[in-house]
């Protein structure tokens, strides 16, 4: 494999080399656009942990044959995708995270995407990226993923520069990643970080970290539990050996928006994605929230769960805040979560 994944290399830098000055396109992404989280049914879960934690320099790159650009959203400050010849698309995207040092629960993230069990190894390969080289991770559903007939492959290289890291990420049937692998490592080849990051530009001011109860009044037997790099707050209820977890996010924009959301979570328990019309038809208000109930099957443990999402709009920004877990449990602090929700108090950092 890493002899074939050499040559490929080689052969896509020798394509870049033979094209002629003119006909290569240079895309500049603003820093404005590179503060922008994700939430989608193919991402990983961005970091909520408010603004990203250093300036995001300019990139260039060229863009390969097929690929059309698409409208960077959420934490992507470049999105693209490519279609092959049966119809099958393969989605790119471009995202910077500070996730130095967490290589191992991002790889363990893509797993879970593709309903693969969590693993200790974080074995990679080395691909160019620009003037030097990162790592690169190809994993594979077993289960098939897309459209329920075809495997799913997560293809992702990565490179950290200081407390940022870059992940350059190709998702999408196994087949239609697999056709685009050599445009892949001919972008990565072509792709230019400035020296110089821009000066810094005005952004939503960031929200303060849940200490005390700074933003909540947090409910009787409720207990604070490690959010880990992707979560802005987590706590944990437990009662007669049964569990349920609230995790928060805190993302800028929408989030991703509302349907990408739902039917994420809705995956979690094994059920269908929501249309438009199926989630105006299972949301309703509660405050300033639009919030969601559903039960189905735990897709990591294999039990009955439910799960009540609320999903809160402010300043710019999107909290995210969703309670799963055993059917009872859920059931009992169901109105004690939506108090919690509608009772935040959303401090201010200057």
């Amino acid at each position: 494999m890493r002899k074939k994944l050499s040559a490929v290399i080689v052969l896509a830098a020798f394509a870049l080399a033979g094209c002629e000055k003119n006909d290569v396109k240079v895309y500049h992404v603003a820093k404005e656009e590179a503060s922008v989280p994700p939430v989608t049914a193919t991402e990983v879960a961005a970091p909520a942990h408010g603004e990203m934690a250093a300036a995001t320099p300019q990139l260039h790159w060229t863009l390969p044959p097929g690929w059309t650009e698409k409208t960077a959203s959420n934490m992507r400050v470049a999105s693209f995708e490519a279609t092959a010849a049966d119809g099958q698309v393969a989605d790119i995207g471009v995202l910077p995270m500070p996730v130095a040092g967490q290589e191992l629960q991002i790889v363990n993230m893509w797993r879970d995407q593709l309903k693969l069990s969590a693993t200790t190894n974080t074995e990679s390969e080395t691909v160019a990226i620009g003037s030097g080289t990162g790592k690169l991770f190809s994993l594979v559903s077993e289960a098939p993923l897309v459209e329920g007939k075809f495997p799913a492959r997560i293809l992702v290289a990565m490179q950290t520069r200081g407390e940022m890291t870059w992940f350059f990420k190709i998702t999408g049937a196994d087949a239609a990643v697999a056709a685009q692998k050599e445009n892949f490592f001919a972008f990565l080849k072509s792709v230019l970080f400035d020296a110089t990051p821009p000066a810094p530009v005005a952004t939503t001011p960031a929200v303060e970290a849940p200490t005390g109860n700074s933003i909540w009044e947090v409910p009787s037997g409720w207990q604070a539990a490690d959010a880990g790099p992707m979560l802005f707050a987590k706590f944990s209820i437990a009662a007669n050996g049964a569990k349920a977890d609230v995790n928060i996010s805190q993302l800028l924009r929408d989030g991703g928006g509302m349907l990408a959301n739902v039917n994420r979570w809705r995956g979690q328990l094994g059920l269908n994605p929501f249309d438009e019309t199926e989630l105006a038809k299972n949301t309703y208000a509660s405050g300033s929230a639009s919030v969601v109930d559903f039960s189905g099957t735990n897709a990591k443990t294999g039990q009955p769960a439910r799960l009540v999402a609320a999903v809160v709009p402010h300043g710019g920004q999107t909290w995210f805040y969703k309670l799963m877990g055993d059917d009872a449990i859920v059931a009992a602090q169901k109105e004690i979560f939506l108090k919690f929700v509608q009772t935040a108090k959303y401090g201010i950092s200057n």
